[in-house]
């Protein structure tokens, strides 16, 4: 897979919490905590997943915790893809997926 553009990353992360949201993409301050915004744990998880499955890579729930706002998750996606994050590597399972660690 060709890792996106970096800004592609920023438009990939609000798109989908925009969804999550049933905002509009540009309605979601990229600065502004995704707790903020209303995304509870339930819809994290499923942002987290369908991210999983856009990238092809397993991703740390963790990483919301970490990176709480959209711009910083998609710094830290990033790096996933580019193979400097800490779950570069690893291969998705929706098992894994469904149990917070």
């Amino acid at each position: 897979m060709t890792a996106p553009r970096p800004d592609a990353f920023d438009d990939l992360v609000l798109r989908h919490v925009a969804t999550a949201l049933g905002v509009a993409p540009a309605d979601v301050a990229p600065g502004a905590a995704l707790a903020g915004l209303g995304l509870g744990s339930v819809q994290v998880l499923a942002l987290l997943g369908d991210l999983e499955d856009v990238l092809g890579v397993d991703l740390d729930p963790e990483a919301v915790v970490d990176n709480p706002t959209p711009r910083a998750l998609a710094v830290h996606l990033r790096g996933v893809v580019d193979g400097a994050g800490p779950a570069a590597g690893r291969p998705s399972s929706s098992s894994e997926r469904s149990c917070p660690r």
